[in-house]
C-alpha cells in the first residue's frame, strides 16, 4: 500500500510540473542518480551536478558525464555530512562533499590533481572547516520549492537567466523557468472560444463567406456550391453555369487576391474565379505546392501582398511579382517554410505588426520576420490548433482555437518579448563516432587523416525558452554559405564526413526571436595528412617526376615535332578545302544540303536543327538570331562564332539567306504571286523583298522566275 501511495505521489509530481511548464531532468535524461546534491553554475552558462560524487555537465537538453578519477581528490581524514564549494579566480572550483575536496578547472571542464600543500592556505581553509556550504535556498526559492510541493529538495540555484534548479534526493532536477508573461487558457463558455471559432464565418449550413469589392458576397454552402449574395437578398447560383466546380469534394475557404480574382482552396485542389467575368483560371504554382499535398487548409494574404497557403503538409510562402498581368506569372515559385515544429498548417493570421502567424496540428508559429516556434515551455497547449480559428483581436492580443474546447490568447510583444541571442557552447565532439573527453574540447589540435568524421554538438544553454533558439554554422576555410539548424531541444549538432586535410575554423552562432544573430563560437583544428603527401613527399615526387619527364619529353619532342608538322599542314589544307567548298555550294545553289555546307557530322546536325526552325517560322518576320540561337540550344554568342567559321556569315545573315533561297524554290515550282511568296518567307512588304532577293541572286524575283522557266522549256 506504501508503495502504490509513492508510486502516485511521484505521478502527481510529474503531472503538476507538466501542466505548469515545469522541466524535470532524471537519469533518463544522463543524470548519473537522481540524488543531486550540488548544482554550480560555471561561467559559460553549463551547469556543473553532483550526484554523490559521480559528476555531470548540462549540454543544453540533457547532460554528459564527466570523469573525475576519485585519486586526484583529496581524501577527507574524517567523515562530513555537509556539502561545499568555492571559486578560486573565475576558473577554479573546490568542491566538497561528505568524503573528499575535489578540484575542478572551469576552463578545460576536467578534474585536476588537487595539491595537498596547498590546502593549507587560509583561502581553502574554509572548506576544510565546513564554512563552505552550498548555498541555502532563500526565502523566494523555498516558497516556489513549496508551491511544487517538492518535500525532498537538496539543492536550488538561480540561472543567469533566472531560471531556478532544484535538486532533490531520489527524483532528479527540476527546472523553473523565469517569469514570463504566459498566454491565457479560455475554456468552458469563454465567449472568445466561440467567436475564435468562428472566425472562418462559418453559420449553420453557410460554409464560408467572403466580402467582394462590389458589395457583393461570395458564399459557399455545405455542399460545396458558390454563389453571389446581392444586396437586395437574392443570390446567383454558379455551380450550373462552370459545372467545373463540382469536381471539388469539400470547400474550405476563399482569399480575395485583387478586386477581381478570388482564390478557392478545398480538400482536393485550388483554383482562381473571376468575379466579374465568372470564369475559372488555374492556381498559380499548384503543382509545386500538391507534390506535397492538395489538401488546402488555409490561406492568407498579407499586407505585403505576399500569399502564404497552408496545406496539409506544409506551409508555403507566394511572394507577387509587381507588374504581371496574369495570374500564372503574378506570383514567384512557392517556397515551402522549413523549421516548424509540425508541417500541418491549421490557421493564418497577422498580428498587429503585420508578422503572419500560424496555428498548427502541434503548436503555434511565427513565420515572419524570422520562425519562432512556440511549445509548452511557452504555456502553449500541446493540442492541434482547430482549421480557419485564430483572429487578432482589437487589444493585439491573438487567438486560436484549439481541439478540446479550448482557445488560447497572448499578445505577441509580451509573449516574445526583445531576447537577446546567448553565447554558443561547443558541448560535445565526436572523431569517427567516439565521443571526445570534455576537457579536451577546448584542445581540439592537430587530428590524424584518419578523424576525419566530426561532428559538433551546440547550445546557448537557453533553458528558459530553447525553442525560440536558431543557430548556423560553417567551416570557414571549406564553405562560404552558412548551414541553419533548429530543433526546439535546446541544442543542434553539424557533422562533417570525409573532411581532407587542411586547417580548420568551425563557426557557430545563434538566434532567438529577435531575428538577431549573436556572437561567434569559434574553434579552430587540423587535419593533417598521411605521410606520403606531406609537403616534403610531394616536393620529392615533384623533383622525380620532373627529371624523368623532362627526359622524357626532350626525346618524344624531337621525334614527333617534324611529324606533327606534316600533318598539321595537310590538315589544315584539306579543312581549307571542305570550308570553301562548303561556302561556295552555300553561296551559289538555291537548294541548301546540310552535308554540302558541312564538314563533319556534328556541323551537319547543326545545319539541319537550324533550317528546320527556319522553316517552322519562315512566314514570321520577327523571327531573328535570339530565337533561333534558342532554338538550337546555343547563346546567340555561339551560335555567331559557329557559323562565322562555317560559312562567313552572321546567324542574321543565315536566316536572310535561307528564307530568300527558299523563296527561290517557290518562284520556279509554285504559282504562287511574288506578293504571296514575300508574305510566305517572312518579309513585310514585296518592295523589300524584291531588293534583297536581287542582292542574292542578281536579278529581281519576277527576272529569276521568267528566266527558270525559259530554262526548263529550252530543256523540254
Amino acid at each position: 500500500m506504501k508503495g502504490k501511495f509513492c508510486i502516485l505521489l511521484c505521478s502527481m509530481f510529474v503531472w503538476v510540473l507538466c501542466v505548469s511548464g515545469q522541466r524535470h531532468w532524471m537519469v533518463a535524461d544522463g543524470l548519473p542518480t537522481g540524488e543531486v546534491q550540488q548544482i554550480v553554475e560555471l561561467p559559460n552558462g553549463q551547469m556543473l551536478v553532483n550526484c554523490e560524487g559521480v559528476f555531470c555537465l548540462s549540454n543544453g537538453h540533457s547532460f554528459d558525464v564527466v570523469s573525475c578519477n576519485q585519486i586526484l581528490a583529496y581524501k577527507l581524514p574524517q567523515y562530513t555530512n555537509r556539502y561545499g564549494q568555492l571559486w578560486e579566480g573565475d576558473s577554479i572550483l573546490w568542491l566538497r562533499d561528505f568524503y573528499r575536496i575535489y578540484r575542478f578547472d572551469a576552463h578545460q571542464y576536467r578534474f585536476v590533481k588537487t595539491d595537498e600543500n596547498g590546502l593549507g592556505r587560509p583561502f581553502l581553509k574554509t572548506i576544510l572547516a565546513d564554512k563552505a556550504d552550498t548555498p541555502q535556498p532563500t526565502a523566494q526559492q523555498q516558497h516556489v520549492i513549496d508551491s511544487l510541493h517538492i518535500h525532498d529538495a537538496t539543492v536550488a540555484i538561480t540561472d543567469r537567466q533566472g531560471g531556478l534548479w532544484i535538486g532533490t534526493r531520489t527524483n532528479g532536477i527540476v527546472y523553473q523557468p523565469p517569469h514570463r508573461t504566459k498566454p491565457m487558457i479560455h475554456t468552458g463558455n469563454d465567449p472568445l472560444i466561440g467567436q475564435t471559432r468562428s472566425a472562418s464565418l462559418r453559420n449553420g449550413q453557410t460554409m464560408f463567406v467572403i466580402q467582394l469589392d462590389d458589395g457583393r458576397q461570395l458564399r459557399c454552402d455545405s455542399l460545396s456550391h458558390l454563389a453571389y449574395a446581392q444586396s437586395d437578398h437574392t443570390t446567383i447560383p454558379l455551380n450550373e453555369k462552370l459545372p467545373a466546380l463540382n469536381q471539388y469534394r469539400h470547400m474550405v475557404g476563399a482569399c480575395p487576391l485583387d478586386e477581381e480574382w478570388v482564390a478557392v482552396y478545398t480538400q482536393n485542389g485550388a483554383f482562381l474565379l473571376d468575379t466579374k467575368a465568372d470564369t475559372l483560371a488555374p492556381f498559380p504554382h499548384a503543382y509545386e505546392i500538391e507534390c506535397y499535398s492538395s489538401k488546402y487548409n488555409c490561406m492568407l494574404k498579407d499586407h505585403k501582398g505576399t500569399l502564404w497557403v497552408g496545406t496539409q503538409n506544409g506551409l508555403f510562402k507566394m511572394e507577387e511579382v509587381k507588374g504581371k498581368g496574369t495570374k500564372s506569372e503574378k506570383y514567384k515559385t512557392p517556397d515551402r517554410i522549413e523549421g516548424l515544429t509540425n508541417n500541418c498548417i491549421r490557421s493564418l493570421v497577422t498580428d498587429a505588426d503585420g508578422h503572419v502567424w500560424t496555428g498548427t496540428s502541434y503548436g503555434i508559429s511565427r513565420i515572419t520576420p524570422t520562425v519562432v516556434n512556440l511549445s509548452v515551455d511557452d504555456g502553449i497547449p500541446a493540442k492541434p490548433m482547430m482549421d480557419c480559428a485564430a483572429l487578432l483581436l482589437t487589444d493585439k492580443r491573438l487567438v486560436f482555437a484549439a481541439g478540446g474546447g479550448l482557445a488560447v490568447s497572448f499578445r505577441p510583444d509580451e509573449q516574445l518579448g526583445e531576447e537577446k541571442p546567448l553565447p554558443v557552447v561547443i558541448t560535445n565532439i565526436t572523431i569517427n563516432g567516439e565521443m571526445v573527453e570534455s576537457s579536451t574540447l577546448s584542445l581540439l589540435g592537430n587530428l590524424s587523416y584518419k578523424q576525419n568524421y566530426l561532428s559538433f554538438q551546440f547550445s546557448t544553454l537557453n533553458y528558459a525558452t530553447p525553442s525560440h533558439d536558431r543557430y548556423r554554422y560553417r567551416i570557414r576555410n571549406l564553405e562560404s554559405e552558412w548551414n541553419t539548424c533548429s530543433d526546439g531541444g535546446g541544442q543542434c549538432t553539424a557533422i562533417y564526413r570525409a573532411l581532407p586535410p587542411g586547417d580548420y575554423t568551425f563557426e557557430v552562432q545563434a538566434a532567438t526571436a529577435s531575428s538577431e544573430w549573436g556572437t561567434v563560437t569559434t574553434l579552430q583544428f587540423a587535419i593533417r595528412p598521411p605521410w606520403w603527401l606531406t609537403w616534403w613527399m610531394k616536393t620529392a615526387y615533384g623533383l622525380a617526376t620532373i627529371l624523368m619527364i623532362v627526359g622524357l619529353i626532350s626525346v618524344y619532342l624531337q621525334k614527333k615535332k617534324a611529324k606533327l608538322r606534316r600533318e598539321n599542314d595537310a590538315r589544315v589544307n584539306h579543312l581549307f578545302e571542305l570550308r570553301e567548298e562548303a561556302r561556295h555550294q552555300f553561296a551559289e545553289s538555291a537548294n541548301i544540303s546540310p552535308d554540302k555546307i558541312a564538314i563533319n557530322a556534328e556541323e551537319e546536325k547543326l545545319v539541319s536543327q537550324m533550317l528546320k526552325a527556319i522553316e517552322a517560322h519562315i512566314d514570321n518576320e520577327q523571327y531573328n538570331a535570339d530565337l533561333l540561337a534558342r532554338d538550337v540550344a546555343m547563346s546567340r554568342a555561339s551560335l555567331y562564332k559557329k557559323l562565322q567559321n562555317m560559312l562567313g556569315i552572321t546567324p542574321t545573315d543565315f536566316i536572310r539567306k535561307v528564307r530568300l533561297k527558299r523563296a527561290a524554290q517557290l518562284l520556279t515550282e509554285s504559282q504562287l504571286s511574288i506578293n504571296e511568296i514575300a508574305t510566305h518567307v517572312g518579309f513585310a512588304t514585296a518592295r523589300n523583298f524584291s531588293s534583297s532577293f536581287k542582292k542574292i541572286f542578281g536579278v529581281t524575283p519576277s527576272e529569276y522566275r521568267n528566266r527558270e522557266e525559259n530554262a526548263k522549256k529550252t530543256h523540254n
